[in-house]
């Protein structure tokens, strides 16, 4: 059987790869010359495939701070994203998607970070109809996840689904060149891993969803929960995941695995969530990340000062960071955050209560930020205030 090698084969399958692959950097010199040879490379590409030669070429390898935090990455020249690109698309997401469980929300289509959360809430919401707010919810965090994945184990999951000697051959080949002789771990920055990373621990997800029948359960990545009434269960159902999660090569974070009380709160996808006793689900900013934002704010002001930065790139930065937020409960941590950036950004006329930024239009502010309430009734056609 060679239907999903033939798959890679495809010039049009290749091309439609490379118009994603190039969105967001076709500025980069690499980007155009690799177009400016579009059909040879592409051509290039299926001719090593066909006469087994293809060899992946070297990674580019950096790091990032994210939140504090360093992360390795290890990106594939583009040729080899391209190629990754097909082989996500049109063999491993439609394959593997099927034995996903329905409440896996990473890297998939219609899915991410706010769908899980939204799933977490009806979890909550359900239960509650049922328990009240009493009751317990298990958070896990799987510890340097995509770089403990053993790739034999991975490669034996993944044919088990996909029986084509040929396609196994390049993704083993694929595989491996993330991980050296240990043939330990996957490169975050390919296409390939975050697939791999979501499809990888299904075995904890069935036991936990059909073996033990936990309805409330739901992962993102590396990061899953469980909602139950009873504490002890969760505590037998945590030994029971510790072992499977050490077969498949896996170990959990025990400072960021524990067991909470739903109406006293708990931290998932950076929020802040507990249950109150009418059944209101409560999510709140997560104070470190406001904290840095703080930090970030003032950064900014000082690049401001020296140059380095536009008051337009701190506004549309504020911008997305403030509307993640508007949707759960963070009034209060969006006032304090809007007041510290008028102190800094003041002399830049800038209004943060709505989405017209520029100069105000009514007193020094924007008309948005005049509640309805403050204006009479005599004065409102002019926008005056009332006394």
């Amino acid at each position: 059987m060679t239907y999903f090698y033939n798959e890679l084969t495809n010039l049009d399958n290749l091309y439609n790869a490379y118009k994603e692959c190039r969105k967001g950097v076709d500025w980069k010199y690499s980007t155009q010359r690799f177009e400016s040879n579009l059909l040879f490379e592409l051509q290039s590409i299926k001719n090593e495939l066909i006469n087994g030669t293809y060899l992946p070429s070297a990674f580019t390898e950096f790091d990032v701070n994210e939140r504090g935090k360093i992360r390795h990455i290890r990106s594939p020249h583009l040729r080899d994203r391209v190629l990754q690109r097909v082989m996500y698309d049109c063999v491993l997401e439609p394959v593997l998607y099927k034995y996903l469980i329905y409440d896996n929300g990473a890297s998939i289509k219609g899915k991410g970070v706010e769908f899980t959360r939204k799933r977490l809430v009806k979890h909550l919401h359900s239960y509650w109809m049922k328990q009240g707010n009493e009751g317990y919810i298990l958070v896990c965090d799987f510890s340097k996840f995509f770089d403990s994945i053993p790739h034999d184990k991975l490669i034996k999951m993944v044919e088990e689904h996909i029986q084509d000697e040929k396609f196994m051959e390049i993704f083993t080949l694929v595989v491996h060149s993330f991980g050296g002789q240990e043939n330990i771990g996957l490169g975050i920055g390919a296409q390939i891993s975050q697939i791999c990373g979501v499809f990888y621990p299904t075995p904890i997800d069935n036991y936990i969803k059909i073996v033990k029948g936990c309805k409330y359960y739901g992962r993102h990545m590396d990061d899953f929960y469980i909602i139950h009434q009873d504490k002890e269960f969760l505590k037998e159902l945590l030994k029971d995941i510790n072992e499977i999660a050490s077969e498949l090569g896996l170990t959990l974070n025990k400072k960021k695995t524990q067991i909470c009380k739903i109406n006293k709160g708990f931290v998932y996808l950076k929020q802040y969530i507990f249950v109150t006793k009418n059944g209101k689900i409560i999510q709140k900013a997560y104070k470190p990340n406001v904290v840095r934002e703080k930090q970030k704010l003032k950064k900014f002001k000082k690049k401001l000062d020296n140059g380095d930065m536009t008051i337009d790139v701190i506004k549309q930065q504020y911008k997305s960071w403030r509307g993640g937020l508007e949707k759960y409960d963070t009034y209060c941590t969006l006032k304090s955050t809007d007041k510290l950036f008028k102190k800094l950004f003041t002399h830049h006329d800038t209004c943060i209560q709505c989405k017209n930024y520029g100069r105000c239009i009514v007193g020094k502010k924007c008309w948005n930020c005049i509640t309805w309430n403050n204006i009479s009734k005599k004065g409102r056609k002019y926008g005056r205030k009332s006394n």
